[in-house]
C-alpha cells in the first residue's frame, strides 16, 4: 500500500506545471519552499517558516524541492507567479499589523 501512495504522489507531482518565475525564484533563493494556505489564499513560503509535512508531495526544482499537501496538489494543475509574496514579512500576507 505504501508503494501505491508513493507512486500516486510521484504521478501527481509530475503532472503539475510550475511557471518559469516560480522556478527562478526558488533557484535564486536556493532553498526549499512549501505552498501553504493563508488567510488570503495559497502562498509560497520557505520551509524554515512553514515546515513541510510527511504527506506532502515533492516537486523537484533544480537542487531544491517545492512541497505541497497532497490534498492541494489534487486540485492544482499549475503553480504560477501569483503565489509569490515577500516571505520576509509573513504577517503582511494575513494583514496582521505588527505595530
Amino acid at each position: 500500500m505504501v508503494n501505491n501512495i508513493s507512486s500516486y504522489s510521484d504521478a501527481v507531482a509530475q503532472s503539475i506545471i510550475v511557471d518559469k518565475e516560480i522556478k527562478e525564484y526558488i533557484n535564486k533563493h536556493d532553498r526549499d519552499f512549501r505552498i501553504c494556505t493563508s488567510c488570503r489564499g495559497p502562498v509560497l513560503m520557505p520551509i524554515d517558516i512553514i515546515p513541510s509535512k510527511p504527506g506532502d508531495i515533492k516537486v523537484k526544482i533544480g537542487d531544491n524541492t517545492l512541497f505541497m499537501s497532497l490534498f492541494q496538489a489534487e486540485f492544482t494543475r499549475r503553480i504560477h507567479k501569483s503565489l509569490l509574496t515577500d516571505y520576509t514579512d509573513y504577517n503582511a500576507v494575513c494583514g496582521i499589523e505588527t505595530g
